[in-house]
Formats: C-alpha cells, structure tokens, sequence
C-alpha cells in the first residue's frame, strides 16, 4: 500500500469526483469512519495542505499502516473527508433554510443567507472554496460538485412549490453563481443578515423568475374577479 512514505506533495490540488449527494459508501465501517472524522479534524486545525497522514493517525490514536489499511492514499482519505463535510454543511443550509422559510421564494433567500454563514464559519473546511479551485483547475465556470452541492440545498424547494422541479438545474446553477459571488465580495446592501435577505428578495427572485407569496395571492385574487392577461 505504499504505507513507509508519505505522498511526495502535498500542496497540489486534490481533485475530487462529482458529489454524489451521499456519504462514502465505501468506508462505511466504524475504523474507517473515525478516520475520516479524524482528517476532518486535522484539516479544521492544519489545513487541508499540511494534513498528512501520520497527522490523521496521531489524531485518531492509530498507525499510520492502520490508516493505510482502510485507505490506499491519502487524497482518498482526504476526499472522504471533504465529501462528509460537505453534506454535514448542505443539511445545515437546508435545515436552517426551512426553518424559516413558508414559500419558495422564502426558501431561496434564506438557503444563500444560511450559506454564506454556514460556508464562512468553516473557513479550512468551506467547500465553496475547493469548488471555485478546481472549477478554474478544470476551465469550468462550475463544477459538478458545485452544482451536486447546490441541488442537495435545494432539494426541499419542491415541496414548496412543485412547479419548480423541472427547473432545479437552472436554479441550482444560478444560485451557486450567487453565493460564490457573497463568499467573495461584501457591500454595503449586504453587510448584514437583514440587508443581505432584502438584497437578494429584489435581485434574485426576479432573475430566477420564482413567484413571491404576493405574486401568487394577486394571480389568484385575478382570477377571482374573471380578469385575464392584457385585460383593462
């Protein structure tokens, strides 16, 4: 397994497969899992750069041929890691989204609010910042992670609205676009929580074309007084 060295580099890049949306499947024992929760760890304390493989060991008080014995290298051991904590941060956007959310519309807003906080709070561990590294690595606008993670997000909006899933691709593309862009960049219409929902209900809402509670109660007041499209 290659267990008596460690990698020659470890500042490269890891490259990482399109999210399946689920935890490794292939490391679903009890060892394996301590080891993974161990790189998460070490990369929330080092960094994902300087996280070896005796480090992962040291942390979950093991041999590094134990760790080898689970996982062939350490970029799987790595991949396993940021997979699992990408999902545990998809299901805490999406809870906190639904928490507060009664529409559609209200759902969006809120999942980007919640993203921008939940990614920022997981500085070494932020997916979207891996995701943006190896779109550009790749000479992608955006990676079938990224796009994996935004879906995952959204994935609750249909019961909201089931209008919407024929278009969840579109959506989960646009709404990727924005929170790279929230990650990145800071205003004065975004400085606070408060400004940031008022922002993106003016901005985002109409570009995603997703009806407000108010656009639906006018639609339906419309159709309660017989009036039609184009009508005085």
């Amino acid at each position: 397994m290659g267990a008596a060295s460690e990698p020659a580099s470890q500042s490269a890049p890891v490259r990482r497969a399109p999210w399946s949306g689920r935890h490794p499947a292939a490391h679903s024992t009890s060892a394996a899992d301590k080891l993974v929760d161990a790189t998460i760890a070490c990369i929330r304390q080092h960094g994902v750069e300087h996280t070896s493989i005796s480090a992962i060991a040291a942390i979950a008080g093991v041999s590094r041929p134990t760790v080898y014995a689970h996982f062939d290298t350490r970029e799987a051991l790595i991949l396993a890691a940021l997979e699992k904590a990408d999902a545990a941060i998809a299901g805490q956007v999406a809870a906190a989204a639904r928490r507060r959310s009664t529409t559609a519309a209200d759902f969006v807003v809120e999942a980007l609010v919640a993203g921008r906080r939940e990614f920022r709070a997981e500085s070494a561990l932020n997916p979207v910042n891996w995701l943006l590294a190896e779109s550009q690595a790749a000479g992608d606008a955006l990676s079938e992670r990224a796009l994996g993670i935004a879906r995952t997000i959204l994935a609750p909006i249909v019961a909201y609205d089931p209008r919407l899933e024929a278009h969840i691709d579109e959506i989960s593309e646009t709404m990727i676009r924005w929170l790279l862009s929230l990650l990145m960049f800071d205003s004065v219409r975004t400085s606070t929580e408060a400004k940031l929902r008022s922002y993106l209900r003016r901005a985002v809402l109409p570009a995603l074309n997703i009806p407000s509670a108010r656009d639906d109660s006018e639609k339906q007041a419309d159709r309660g007084t017989g009036r039609r499209g184009g009508a005085p």
